[in-house]
């Protein structure tokens, strides 16, 4: 039996064959643009590790002497062996921490556990910089507390040591081994836990034995990440560096790029070294679990019911330790915005506003810095929003090697260290070839928005693709079954009912482009100054005021807007919300089941 031509049925054929045509429309300009934002950056610095004058004889001579050399050098080498120190011993503790504070969370030890969350939220998103220089305002010779509890110099000089860096940074990283862990519980159910007490094992035993084997797989997920982050960071590496004289990887590929004249071919080794590092780091994570099966928790159906109430003891111990790692350094920061000079200490004609009133001074430099980075991640934030939706939505639905080159494109920067990327875009459109063309971008604003957007898009489509991944298929095909094309689909039917994900990811995106480090101090253009470079500036230049006041200062700022952008978000929730009920109600009879006279009769011919 023949359909009509405007059976929907056949209109439905109609639109998917039309869909064919529209996502590669979407899928090759989306992959060009990629191509010039992450892999040529990206092959631009690694190519010079082997091919030492890339852009003045080519791909002639073929060399690995960069390699040798960064080797043999005595600080890059010590670097690289410190990579590998720094990023295990804070692997290790960060995962003690984090799976602490996540057991003490999920299983309720202690009064208060969204409180609690909360704070580790904020731990995890404050940038590693700022918490970097709250350590070293409040322990450094002269510092808040020696200042504050009349102690003599050196008594932190533990702190810039390997000891103290690898602690501070754990103290800051830990929360990504909690919600690596916390996850874990949650699917963990209570069936070997009660077996185990039943044939009278006891609560710590039951803890050793079987728990925290079945959590392993979320811990090391989670020491992982925490360890490639470690090694790549370069928060941490640039404001204690300077004051320990700590070889760090990240510093080594920063200080080679502000020698005069540049070694390429050392920025390119130590790169490729860097990225080599993260990979190694993730490659024994894969042969670890593969040596084992930890399929079992996967099979508990019944969640752990929780027997044991709050514990005061447990409560004091975690608000302790999150007093330590986070409002002990912030408070350094806000405690020395306030002081006329941090040496004179705490002295009643030492207080004063004036950091403050300098920093909002309208035409200084710290003012202007606020505007351009305001307006930058303003900018960043909705390109890469409104790019992340559509991709993921592309990537979501259409199954293909284009769309496996599109999402190992977007999803490759997540491996790569900032600094490199960074790097990357400073030999990319630095190019002599690229001065005929006038695309040497390098050293303008929108040099440093195009590296802003490529180091930002992974995040974005990894957090909207899971949104996206929630709305039923069938919602979409009732869209197209009624005549609906893919364009109207997304902007009718799947935009709004993941419309607060992606608000939530703007403002997200926007928080984090407002303090990133790594672009702005190497991609910026001298004479427009963006708001990190400024604060970097003022503790380098040791107008530590003046620093503290901006941190301070920024961070309100965002908070602001985040607590602006909190109302808009719940509205769009809310009719997201009523938006999903009404499209379950209204949702088609399969196809399948709307024609079975058709179907019967097309098998039977």
């Amino acid at each position: 039996m023949t359909l009509r031509l405007g059976s929907p049925k056949t209109l439905f054929k109609s639109k998917r064959k039309s869909a064919r045509f529209q996502f590669p429309m979407l899928t090759w300009p989306s992959i060009l643009v990629l191509l010039s934002l992450v892999a040529y950056p990206l092959g631009s610095i690694l190519l010079q590790s082997v091919f030492p004058q890339l852009f003045d004889k080519g791909f002639q001579p073929f060399s690995f002497q960069s390699f040798g050399t960064i080797f043999k050098d005595s600080y890059t080498y010590q670097a690289i062996v410190n990579a590998f120190i720094f990023g295990g011993g804070t692997a290790i503790l960060a995962s003690i921490m984090g799976t602490f504070f996540a057991i003490l969370v999920h299983r309720k030890w202690v009064y208060g556990g969204k409180v609690v969350g909360l704070f580790i939220w904020i731990i995890f998103f404050t940038p590693s910089y700022l918490v970097a220089e709250g350590w070293v305002l409040m322990l450094q010779d002269k510092g808040v507390l020696c200042e504050l509890f009349h102690l003599p110099d050196g008594t932190f000089k533990w702190f810039f040591t390997p000891v103290g860096l690898i602690a501070a940074m754990a103290f800051r990283l830990f929360p990504v081994v909690y919600l690596s862990v916390r996850s874990g519980l949650e699917r963990l159910g209570s069936d070997f836990e009660e077996a185990a007490r039943t044939q009278g094992a006891s609560h710590f035993r039951v803890w050793m034995k079987i728990i925290i084997p079945l959590l392993f797989p979320a811990i090391l997920a989670g020491a992982t990440l925490a360890f490639a982050e470690s090694v790549s960071d370069f928060g941490f590496a640039s404001a204690i560096v300077p004051q320990a004289h700590i070889p760090m990887l990240t510093y080594s590929i920063y200080t080679s790029l502000s020698q005069m004249p540049v070694n390429y071919s050392q920025v390119g080794a130590l790169s490729f070294v860097l990225i080599a590092v993260i990979a190694l780091s993730l490659l024994s994570q894969r042969w670890i679990l593969g040596r084992g099966s930890y399929s079992i928790i996967q099979n508990q159906i019944r969640p752990n019911r929780i027997e044991r109430s709050p514990s005061a003891i447990w409560t004091t111990v975690a608000y302790f330790l999150l007093l330590l790692v986070y409002a002990l350094p912030i408070s350094g920061e806000v405690i020395t915005s306030f002081f006329k000079n941090s040496s004179d200490g705490f002295i009643a004609s030492n207080w004063t506003l004036a950091h403050y009133q300098s920093a909002i001074q309208s035409g200084s430099d710290s003012y202007l810095a606020i505007l351009r980075s305001l307006g930058l991640s303003t900018l960043t934030a909705l390109t890469v929003t409104i790019l992340g939706i559509g991709l993921a939505f592309v990537i979501h639905q259409k199954s293909g090697i284009e769309t496996k080159i599109l999402y190992v494109l977007t999803m490759s920067t997540l491996a790569i260290p900032g600094i490199v990327l960074a790097a990357g875009f400073v030999f990319a459109y630095n190019a002599p070839y690229l001065i005929p063309l006038h695309l040497n971008f390098y050293g303008t604003l929108f040099c440093l928005y195009l590296a802003y957007v490529a180091g930002s898009l992974p995040n974005s489509i990894r957090l909207q693709i899971a949104a996206i991944t929630q709305v039923s298929p069938t919602l979409l095909q009732a869209g197209q079954i009624h005549g609906a094309s893919l364009f109207r689909v997304f902007r009718k039917i799947l935009f709004p009912l993941v419309s607060s994900t992606t608000i939530s990811t703007l403002f997200l995106i926007f928080s984090h482009i407002m303090f990133e480090l790594p672009s702005s101090e190497l991609l910026y253009p001298p004479d427009q100054m963006v708001l990190p470079v400024v604060i970097t500036k003022s503790y380098t230049e040791l107008k530590v005021e003046d620093g503290a006041a901006l941190t301070v200062l920024s961070i309100g700022v965002v908070l602001v807007c985040y607590c602006l952008g909190q109302p808009f978000i719940y509205a769009l929730k809310k009719a997201s919300k009523k938006l999903s009920m009404r499209a379950i109600q209204l949702q088609p009879v399969p196809m399948e089941a709307s024609y079975p006279m058709q179907k019967e009769r097309e098998i039977a011919e």
